[in-house]
């Protein structure tokens, strides 16, 4: 029997194949006792039922939001554990800009100016942010395949373990090239947090909590910004390199939290699906929902695996090693990894950089330092405040709307910004902060949260883990034009162009831009399931058309209320067209070599 003829969902079990048909628990329900017939094998690792997955997601999309926090309060707690990695990266990242307007960390790797501070030189203001950023890249680079041989759980066990040994450097650095030797090696395990957190919260979640704990992850990042801005205003007064060392250090008390968090959560039940260990994945699925669930843990499970035959029924047996690489820019996913790459590069394009440097521009627009790291602080707080009232404007409004009204919003406010220069004095650096902190709510209730929500949703199951590294590798590149740029744009010394507040107007534009491409190019993912979604994708449906309401119209035409197999010609209809089944074999698809 072929590779193909062993693997592909067929009807009743052959005889070799009855006593590991007849192994997989199942509950008793009635809507299982009444669709026994509706069997699909798994890849040759058990069967599942097709019906069942077809009631689990009716399920899913009726619960309201209160059933969904009952049900998957433990699913929730553990996927927090993972965005909490996102603290660390977000606090890590906004303490490097926070202390160049620490006059003891500029008097130790600084130089004396004219007014008779210290200040970093912009040369190296560039260049630290931009090695943090290097190192992610490296990070977002190594997170495919590292998460693909060992998991997301151990990967990120793996590389908390290195942040606690890269803290050591920029802690004891004895200079300016020290400590950037310190920020690029910290930069390698955030480059992996930026990708397993969306993606695990993803694949765990279940519809209706699936928005909230994918922009949970934006709510993770102010939150390390908040601290960060706490920490640096509540320490720039100690005199001596105390002053950033202690922030500094407080990283291993993150460590140190995260690393027991992440050890009791359990791995990933795709994870396990696409390594063909069904037993190991329903383990997971029980760890992740109530206790004492077994309809719902049968029931999720089969959803999984239902997702996961629909996608992989598209996918040749013979593919090489180059061919499963490239796979993204390829059929239909490659629409799906141009979307997901667009969304994130239109959020590091659109002024989001501004809030790292708000301490630097409120100065450049006549404020203290003091004053500018005290005004600092209002910005994470209206962060907060945006991300978690982003949750109840995604249960009203999809996210392709609230992203396009938020780019617009925000293209206006930056503007305003820009002109709050017209002001003199330091009447100028309180117009651009209260901007600027307007800004920032209107950007953590709008495009800081939903863009999680959509690349994460965006990607295939089959390619999550590739194209988010992908998309948050473009992000990390794009945001190299900042980071190049914001500091000239901001900075008060004599090599810099001193814009100030007028960088609004460059971002501005920006905005125009991304609301532009997102009316043409970014479909809606409200209440669509996963294979809702690939079904929309393959049917090539028009961004401006996807809906759950155009699934459903999709199914009925075509007549597949509900999947069909047939034994004899070994087809099989997962949604609304008999396809022969084209699917690796579990040997190589489990190999590490893939």
């Amino acid at each position: 029997m072929s590779n193909n003829d062993d693997l592909a969902p067929r009807g009743p079990p052959e005889s070799g194949d009855e006593e590991k048909a007849t192994s997989t628990p199942r509950p008793l329900t009635e809507a299982h006792n009444n669709t026994t017939s509706n069997q699909t094998q798994f890849f040759g690792a058990g069967e599942y039922d097709r019906n069942l997955a077809h009631l689990a997601e009716k399920k899913e999309r009726e619960m309201t939001f209160k059933e969904a926090v009952v049900g998957d309060l433990r699913l929730i707690m553990y996927s927090l554990g993972f965005s909490g990695t996102i603290i660390m990266e977000g606090y890590g990242l906004a303490l490097l800009t926070y202390l160049f307007s620490v006059e003891p960390f500029n008097k130790k790797y600084g130089i004396e100016v004219d007014t008779g501070k210290h200040e970093l030189e912009y040369t190296w203001k560039a260049t630290l942010p931009l090695l943090a950023q290097l190192g992610s890249i490296i990070g977002v680079g190594l997170t495919a395949p590292v998460v693909n041989f060992i998991g997301y759980k151990r990967t990120v066990l793996l590389m908390l373990a290195l942040c606690a040994a890269f803290a050591f450097v920029p802690f004891f650095a004895a200079n300016v090239y020290i400590l950037s030797t310190g920020f690029l090696l910290q930069g390698i395990p955030w480059g992996v947090f930026q990708v397993v957190s969306p993606a695990y919260s993803s694949e765990v979640a279940s519809l209706r909590m699936r928005p909230v704990l994918t922009t949970w992850n934006n709510l993770c990042w102010i939150i390390g910004q908040l601290l960060a801005s706490a920490v640096a205003f509540g320490f720039h007064k100690i005199p001596g390199e105390w002053a950033y060392r202690i922030p500094f250090g407080l990283n291993w008390a993150f460590i140190a939290v995260l690393f027991c968090a992440i050890a009791a959560t359990p791995e990933s039940p795709y994870w396990y699906l696409k390594k063909h260990r069904v037993a190991d994945a329903r383990k997971a699925v029980k760890k992740l929902v109530r206790k004492g669930s077994e309809e719902r843990t049968e029931g999720k499970l089969a959803l999984m695996q239902h997702a996961i035959c629909h996608e992989m029924k598209h996918v040749a047996d013979d593919q090489t090693r180059w061919q499963k690489i490239s796979a993204m820019f390829r059929g239909v996913d490659r629409r799906r990894t141009e979307i997901a790459c667009a969304t994130w590069i239109i959020q590091a394009l659109c002024g989001s950089s501004l809030i790292g440097w708000a301490p630097k521009l409120f100065e450049s627009a006549g404020m203290g330092a003091s004053e500018a790291l005290a005004m600092n602080i209002g910005l994470p707080c209206a962060g907060i405040v945006g991300t978690v009232a982003s949750w109840w404007v995604m249960q009203k409004m999809g996210r392709r709307q609230i992203f396009f009204w938020g780019l617009i919003s925000m293209a206006v406010v930056l503007t305003a910004c820009g002109l709050a220069t017209l002001a003199t004095g330091s009447a100028s650096g309180f117009a651009a902060g209260a901007v600027l902190v307007l800004y920032t709510a209107i950007y953590d209730l709008t495009i800081g949260p939903i863009c999680y929500s959509i690349v994460a949703e965006i990607a295939s199951v089959r390619l999550r883990t590739q194209t988010i590294s992908l998309a948050r590798g473009l992000y990390l590149a794009a945001n190299l034009f900042n980071l190049f740029l914001t500091p000239k744009m901001l900075g008060m010394d004599k090599k810099s162009w001193r814009w100030g507040a007028k960088t609004g107007f460059l971002y501005a534009g920006c905005c125009g831009i991304g609301a532009l491409y997102t009316f043409f190019r970014i479909p809606e993912t409200k209440d669509i399931s996963v294979r809702g979604l690939s079904i929309l994708f393959h049917e090539k449906v028009k961004a401006r058309k996807f809906s759950a309401q155009k699934v459903a119209e999709l199914e009925g035409l075509q007549g597949a209320a509900a999947s069909k197999t047939s034994s004899s010609d070994n087809t099989v209809s997962v949604l609304d067209e008999v396809v022969e089944p084209k699917i690796a074999s579990p040997a190589r698809v489990a190999s590490p070599d893939n």
